[in-house]
């Protein structure tokens, strides 16, 4: 691959916190490989800030509940269209962009995790089957995903990763007085069902969410952290976290049970990095299953009293808790490093790049 290659990588969610990802203060996975790219010498790469704001808030708004709900932005979409000829291959990992079909020189290699949801196309939509067959190709997130996009472009799937160095699998600095179990996350989470199931547990839970998703009454043994639209750093920092991990007796991640969603899939990664069992509502859509693998267990989906038995088998089998958390680091280690994430995205750029 000639020097020469130029590569435009968007990934507007990292602007704001490479110093993060340095000081150790932010998981490097949400790098997306962004930064394996930047210091790679087969091509020019080069990161496109859009961050600062180029059109009126308020219009944006309007263009984006209106129009570009499945893009990364109007105001992101346009500085693109405008910057596009300066690269031979745009890496978006802020998704499809609908206004790629107007390139004249950059080819588009887009992030997805589900097929578009048939109940939401707006007017301006980055999914449509024209935008889809523009792109020169597809990073999937899931299995499902590929096979659905690839019927319209070279589509790849790739296993996530998740930052084994924050997420190290140490024991905890500080001993935790009474046990708990860990729930963290804010999409399609059902934490009135977790919230249910412990009732009959003789542990506590931690949940940290969102406060629109909290149940009205909490039992005595459940802890809430509100946190903001950006959890969970903006309730507790990473290390913070982390710690909370390493504490805890197993993690609990309660869903909505969409089959097609992928929701749940770093703080599955995040627990097994860090040697938790990992608890989860069965949803059909990631292609790794805690039970069948040995790190967890699976619950039905608004099955309270599966996660009462969930949790209070576990608290009261420790060793088998270990075990399972053990074999989860071991597959992290072995399945999804960001060694081999970022050599993945590597490879199918530059195949993509060498296709006429």
């Amino acid at each position: 691959m000639k020097r020469h290659t130029k590569v435009g990588l968007l990934h507007p969610y990292l602007e704001e916190r490479f110093l993060q990802i340095g000081n150790g203060l932010y998981p490097k996975h949400h790098f997306w490989g962004v930064d394996h790219l930047l210091n790679c010498s087969v091509f020019d790469c080069e990161l496109i800030k859009v961050s600062k704001q180029s059109i009126n808030p308020l219009v944006e708004k309007l263009f984006n509940k209106l129009l570009f709900k499945n893009s990364t932005s109007f105001d992101t979409e346009l500085k693109i269209l405008r910057a596009e000829r300066n690269f031979d291959l745009i890496y978006s990992v802020s998704g499809p962009l609908a206004f790629s079909k107007f390139y004249k020189r950059a080819k588009v290699i887009p992030w997805v995790f589900r097929k578009p949801d048939a109940n939401n196309r707006p007017l301006i939509d980055s999914y449509n089957i024209n935008c889809l067959k523009n792109y020169s190709g597809i990073f999937c997130l899931t299995p499902k995903a590929e096979e659905y996009y690839s019927q319209y472009s070279s589509s790849k799937f790739i296993p996530w990763c998740v930052d084994l160095e924050l997420f190290d699998g140490k024991q905890p600095k500080n001993i935790c007085d009474k046990p708990f179990f860990l729930a963290t996350g804010k999409t399609y989470r059902d934490y009135k069902t977790l919230v249910d199931g412990a009732k009959g547990v003789d542990a506590d839970l931690r949940i940290i969410g969102p406060t629109q998703q909290k149940p009205d009454v909490l039992p005595p043994n459940v802890k809430w952290i509100d946190t903001s639209s950006d959890p969970p750093d903006q309730a507790i920092n990473y290390p913070t976290l982390r710690e909370w991990y390493a504490q805890s007796i197993a993690v609990c991640i309660p869903l909505s049970g969409d089959a097609d969603d992928t929701c749940g899939y770093t703080n599955m990664l995040e627990a097994m990095a860090m040697r938790k069992p990992v608890l989860i509502t069965s949803s059909g859509c990631l292609h790794i299953n805690p039970e069948k693998n040995g790190f967890g267990m699976q619950i039905k989906p608004r099955d309270g009293q599966g996660w009462t038995h969930a949790m209070n088998h576990l608290q009261q089998n420790r060793e088998k808790a270990l075990e399972m958390g053990n074999r989860g680091r071991a597959i992290v280690e072995r399945d999804f490093t960001i060694e081999c994430f970022n050599q993945n995205i590597l490879r199918f750029i530059e195949t993509t790049l060498s296709k006429k």
